[in-house]
């Protein structure tokens, strides 16, 4: 998807802010939040509002009056008013002069304008920081050419990536203006709208051996530029080193060929048509918003509300879900949900260089290679997310109908309907890498899924309204040494287990029998992932040497990447371990695999604690062996708080191993890239 996703205002849940009344630090929590939803629906306009009401609660100079200036500055940007935003984090650094987030935020801002010297000097100042990583540093690098080139408004066509096609229906010749970025569809449909009344058509260009080539997607219109570029090539070195330099590409000529009917035309592929349409979508609310914003001048944002926001809603509802669920992600895992368009825009900057810059010489053709790699990671990487979003409909759909109250039989037609598409797309994202490791992954997931619905495992989950509120970790720390009750993660992991276990109690023995070729489609996915993930691993240290050679500082989660063999090897234990539970619920021999599951968890490092925990959740756990917990020296409050070399160490070397989960809570931590 062309579209690059907007940055969330918020990543956690919002915290009371201190040092004012607790009724008002009430309605300044509320009033976050329902900017945020404002924020998540794309009604920018009701946010702003909102996020005003709150800063007007709290005092001058308090810190909290830093995060809201920083959401504003979000909500301009996703109304392309660019220069409020830039004014919006300068009042956020006014109060926290080393919030990244807003030095982020003004410099994307800047971007925008064409102001790349003050972009750059916002990133500079991250990356003299900690918190510099290699986003930042590819960001400061390249407006640091941006910065050194001209202005966009002097750029050829060329070097904006502009091309034109010369389109030819028998007497008649139109020119239609194109871009790089344009698919089939894009350029079928320009076509058309320059031909309204021409009939149906089919697009041909003449190729080098002089045939006339049907157009049918995006890779032909590639195959076509190709050919296109070496014609330029051949011109600019037949000019020589003096000759005039040449600022745009021979027009590429298409040759309209009359068809019988609208069905004889070649149809953009699904994902072709699905990008235009979004991108339509999106230029059309921005349309909208532009000539609200004309309309009503600079007038303050309560006038505005009713007009740019209600506009922008009504056209921006094709994208709801998206901004939705894009909100939802951010705040459950702190990860950015658009990394897959920075990839994209990788490997466009990528190409345009090797049209700049020596074109017609071996220089540029590393360049193109790493465009190519760049666009089969966003193939993939998009392609494994789709699938990822059925599997998860099938998911939820199972555990909707078992808190209802419903039977199996009632929703299995659409949960596998639902794993259908999920497989169509991970199995597409192999075809075009078949050891993209995180669809692989994703295979032996869906296939596990599968074996536990033939198996009639039907878990109600937990829903969201039933879990316990999360404390803010932005909150006061608790400082009256009272006990605590049980943490959200525990009091959701009783839960998750006592569901599982009443779904265990429902199985018979016939149906987990049936369900044992799923099981093992889904191990053979597993075993695919454990010897894919060395090369993983191998690739990820020499990327983490390589910057390290080149003295470029990376963030301590950079620096401590997540193990792939680990990941795998839980993957695979985490199926074993359940399909024991199942073979123990109906009576089955259980013990062999249950230790099977146990020795992968230790094979990946898994701390012993969290390995005692997963046999202590087991059905059969009165008949384990199970280790007791290693007592603690019992000391004074203050001894036990106060840390220690040892305390340290011990945390640490916690931290960096992987969880071994088991039931309830199976799902394996995603590699970071």
């Amino acid at each position: 998807m062309a579209k690059k996703g907007k940055s969330s205002p918020s990543k956690a849940a919002p915290a009371a802010p201190a040092n004012v009344e607790p009724e008002i630090a009430k309605k300044i929590v509320e009033l976050k939040t329902e900017g945020n939803n404002s924020f998540a629906r794309g009604d920018f306009q009701k946010a702003l509002t909102t996020y005003d009401d709150a800063i007007k609660l709290l005092p001058t100079g308090a810190p909290e009056r830093a995060d809201f200036h920083n959401n504003k500055a979000a909500c301009y940007i996703g109304q392309k008013r660019f220069k409020e935003a830039v004014k919006e984090c300068t009042s956020a650094l006014e109060v926290a002069p080393n919030s990244v987030r807003a030095l982020q935020r003004r410099a994307k801002a800047y971007e925008q304008q064409g102001l790349y010297k003050m972009a750059l000097a916002d990133i500079m100042a991250i990356n003299r920081t900690d918190n510099a990583s290699p986003e930042t540093q590819e960001q400061e690098r390249r407006l640091r050419e941006a910065a050194a080139r001209r202005p966009a408004s002097k750029l050829s066509a060329l070097q904006q990536g502009l091309y034109v096609a010369k389109c030819t229906l028998g007497d008649d010749t139109k020119l239609v203006h194109l871009t790089f970025n344009n698919n089939y569809a894009d350029v079928l449909a320009a076509v058309q709208a320059k031909f309204p009344s021409a009939g149906p058509f089919a697009l041909k260009y003449l190729d080098k051996n002089g045939d006339l080539v049907t157009l049918t997607c995006k890779a032909d219109i590639h195959v076509a530029l190709a050919e296109l570029m070496q014609q330029y090539q051949r011109t600019v070195a037949a000019q020589g080193a003096h000759g005039p330099k040449l600022t745009s590409f021979p027009p590429l000529k298409l040759h309209l060929t009359p068809v019988a009917s609208a069905s004889d035309v070649p149809k953009p592929p699904a994902e072709e048509e699905l990008e235009r349409q979004q991108v339509l979508a999106i230029q059309k609310a921005q349309q909208l918003a532009a000539a609200a914003e004309r309309k009503h001048g600079d007038s303050t944002a309560a006038s505005q509300s009713g007009g740019v926001a209600g506009a922008h809603t009504e056209e921006m509802h094709l994208e709801s879900w998206l901004v939705d669920f894009a909100h939802l992600f951010i705040q459950q895992t702190g990860l950015e949900p658009d990394k897959h368009v920075d990839l994209h825009n990788m490997g466009w900057e990528a190409i345009s260089k090797g049209l700049e810059a020596t074109i017609h010489s071996d220089a540029a053709l590393p360049l193109f290679e790493k465009a190519k790699d760049s666009f089969r990671d966003v193939a993939c990487t998009g392609l494994a997310s789709w699938g990822q979003a059925h599997q998860l409909l099938g998911q939820r759909a199972i555990e909707a109908a078992a808190r209802a109250g419903k039977a199996l039989d009632e929703v299995r037609p659409a949960v596998l309907a639902e794993f259908e598409e999920a497989e169509r797309r991970f199995r597409e994202a192999l075809g075009y890498n078949p050891d993209f490791f995180d669809a692989v992954c994703n295979m032996s997931q869906l296939e596990f899924e599968r074996c536990k619905l033939a198996a009639g495992l039907m878990a109600a989950g937990v829903a969201e309204s039933s879990k316990p509120a999360e404390s803010s970790s932005e909150g006061p720390a608790s400082t009256d040494g009272a006990a605590e009750g049980p943490s959200t993660a525990e009091s959701t992991a009783e839960a998750l287990n006592a569901a599982t276990r009443a779904a265990l109690a429902k199985l018979k023995p016939e149906d987990v029998d049936g369900a044992r070729e799923g099981f093992e489609k889904a191990l053979e996915w597993a075993e695919k992932a454990v010897v894919l993930a060395p090369g993983m691993d191998a690739r990820q240290k020499e990327a983490q040497a390589k910057a390290a050679e080149a003295g470029q500082p990376q963030h301590p989660q950079q620096q401590q990447e997540y193990d792939f063999r680990s990941q795998a090897l839980v993957l695979k234990g985490n199926f074993i371990y359940e399909w024991s539970q199942m073979l123990a619920a109906v009576g089955k021999d259980w013990k062999s695999e249950l230790d099977q599951a146990e020795a992968l968890f230790r094979e990946a490092g898994c701390p012993e604690k969290d390995i005692r925990v997963a046999l202590r959740n087991h059905l059969k756990s009165a008949e384990l062996n199970i280790p007791p917990e290693e007592e603690e020296p019992v000391s004074t409050p203050a001894a036990a708080a106060a840390p220690t070399p040892a305390k340290e160490a011990a945390k640490q070397e916690a931290d960096e191993k992987p969880k071994a989960k088991g039931l309830p809570s199976l799902e394996v931590k995603k590699a970071k890239k």
